[in-house]
């Protein structure tokens, strides 16, 4: 669902064609990327920093080339001038985490835009519920250390 009160109409495009590429983005979506991102494009996640749209192109590739499976599901949207903030859901599967089986991850991205692209995106998630949870051995010492916090 995208906030479109008080917005102006290409921002919430760009956010809606975001939304959609997304949804369905595999190797053969990659191509698209560019029309989305700025060529100077800054994206930050807990993992990395990549700069630059080939930087960013060739990290989604490298990322669906490791993953079994890899939905995103931007839910909602909130549009303040030439920034958003986007709420969403990511299903995937990796041969590394619980065999492979299929996790859910929530997260948020604030973006700014620039040139009717996508010039800075910041991902926001518990890096330790996508991955480290996940991993035999190490996902359990992270489980019992969360429940003694519990406590």
């Amino acid at each position: 669902m995208i906030d479109t009160h008080s917005v102006a109409a290409p921002i919430s495009a760009i956010i809606e064609q975001l939304t959609n590429v997304y949804r369905q983005l595999d190797e053969s979506h990659l191509a698209i990327l560019p029309e989305i991102y700025h060529a100077e494009v800054v994206f930050i996640n807990p993992i990395s920093q990549r700069s630059g749209i080939d930087a960013l192109v060739n990290y989604y590739s490298q990322l669906l080339t490791k993953m079994n499976y890899f939905h995103l599901d931007i839910h909602k949207s909130l549009i303040v001038g030439d920034e958003a903030t986007l709420f969403w859901r990511m299903r995937y599967s990796h041969p590394a985490c619980d065999d492979g089986e299929a996790l859910e991850l929530e997260g948020i991205s604030h973006i700014k835009i620039a040139d009717q692209r996508i010039l800075y995106q910041q991902d926001y998630y518990d890096l330790g519920a996508m991955i480290y949870e996940h991993v035999p051995l190490l996902g359990n010492a992270i489980k019992a250390l969360k429940n003694r916090l519990k406590r």
